[in-house]
């Protein structure tokens, strides 16, 4: 269950889900988990998470999966924008 901000250094409740972002990761399954299709058992399909980031955290992050860190939170990119002259 979601409880918090999903940002190791943020603290913030999840109480209403009118604010912020949520985030349904999908994570494939344990190595244990996986039998083939040979041994007449089909593969455990992958597991699905969810994941919330504040408002002020959801503003300037957003999270990635990645194999072998698993879901982490990283800075969105800014793209610069020129005035024009």
């Amino acid at each position: 269950m979601l409880n918090k901000c999903a940002n190791p250094s943020c603290s913030t409740p999840l109480v209403y889900l009118r604010e912020g972002k949520i985030f349904m990761m999908e994570q494939p399954p344990a190595p244990r988990e996986v039998v083939t299709p040979e041994q007449g058992k089909q593969a455990s399909p992958s597991r699905v998470e969810h994941f919330w980031l504040c408002g002020p955290c959801s503003a300037e992050m957003t999270l990635l999966y990645d194999k072998k860190g698993g879901v982490l939170v990283v800075p969105k990119t800014q793209k610069k924008v020129r005035a024009a002259s």
